[in-house]
């Protein structure tokens, strides 16, 4: 049977950097979305007050994603034990270009910190810049800032996902460069193995394949760290394009690199054709993923595609 692509969901956990895929981060207007604390409230858990913007000469630098190289959430103390900074990587036009911090609620028996956020609006128009947007977030009450506390970070992109980090007492705002670097959502993937054909019985049906408006498809397979590309050619071997590898490029990008078809007796017959390749770097998929591939179609020097979280390739 053919494999299916599948939309999933899934619960993430990792410390206190957030790695989001910063295309869409980038793709989503200018206007500033709303902000409304108690909008959603869970049992148990006393809403915030409303977030207030961090002035810029308090947003730290870009190494505060140390270990993601993609847009990201950070959270730290700006006071400890009683307020949050939330750090936001994206669009320079912020407002609905990224993902908006509500006020964060708190349930003292915990402790754990909830934040929700209004996500990104992908109608919007946006910069293709990137910049680091910031804001303090006041708990309710005070907390033993000794502790490491769980933080539940929630619809950060508008499908009501569920994101925990633990804020530890080192994570300060203020720390500067002696703040220890944390790992981004997903761990790197380590040596990175050559691309491995698919067999045609697990690639995706003819219909969804010659369907799509573009002659070459991506999908993930391990959400984040491995990638299924499809592409239809000539059945004679030579004449197909061979990949070569796949790089994080940029915040939310990905480039796909293949050798171009040596082969010129080509037959006229149409074969699917699928590899798995694995990234060097593990990324986030929480976000759309701008994903351009060289090399393997007729029509240019290459084709980009935006990969959405969830645009998965079931393999059995």
């Amino acid at each position: 049977m053919p494999s299916t692509i599948a939309r999933t969901t899934r619960r993430s956990r990792m410390l206190a950097v957030v790695a989001l895929a910063g295309a869409a981060a980038l793709v989503a207007g200018c206007t500033s979305g709303g902000s409304d604390p108690g909008a959603t409230t869970t049992p148990g858990v006393t809403p915030g007050a409303e977030p207030v913007p961090l002035d810029d000469a308090r947003l730290p630098g870009l190494d505060i994603f140390d270990g993601s190289e993609e847009s990201a959430i950070a959270v730290r103390w700006a006071t400890p034990g009683e307020s949050l900074a939330i750090i936001v990587g994206g669009s320079g036009a912020g407002g609905e270009c990224i993902p908006q911090p509500q006020g964060a609620g708190l349930d003292p028996s915990g402790p754990t910190v909830t934040v929700r956020f209004d996500p990104p609006n992908p109608e919007a128009m946006c910069t293709m810049d990137f910049r680091l947007h910031g804001w303090e977030l006041v708990l309710p009450e005070p907390i033993d800032p000794s502790a490491t506390v769980p933080v539940e970070l929630v619809n950060t992109s508008g499908a009501e996902e569920t994101i925990e980090v633990e804020l530890g007492p080192d994570d300060l705002l203020d720390a500067g460069a002696t703040a220890d670097p944390q790992p981004s959502e997903i761990p790197d993937a380590g040596e990175t193995p050559a691309p491995e054909p698919i067999p045609a019985a697990q690639l995706p049906d003819a219909a969804t394949v010659m369907g799509a408006a573009e002659e070459v498809q991506v999908h993930w397979i391990d959400r984040g760290s491995s990638l299924a590309v499809v592409l239809t050619g000539s059945g004679t071997a030579a004449c197909v394009p061979q990949p070569v590898d796949a790089v994080s490029t940029g915040p939310g990008t990905i480039e796909v690199a293949f050798e171009p078809a040596a082969g010129t007796t080509c037959t006229d017959d149409l074969v699917f054709y699928g590899w798995r390749i694995t990234l060097p770097e593990a990324v986030s998929a929480t976000l759309p993923v701008q994903v351009r591939v060289t090399g393997a179609s007729d029509a240019g020097p290459f084709v980009d595609l935006t990969l959405e979280p969830d645009e998965v390739l079931e393999l059995p």
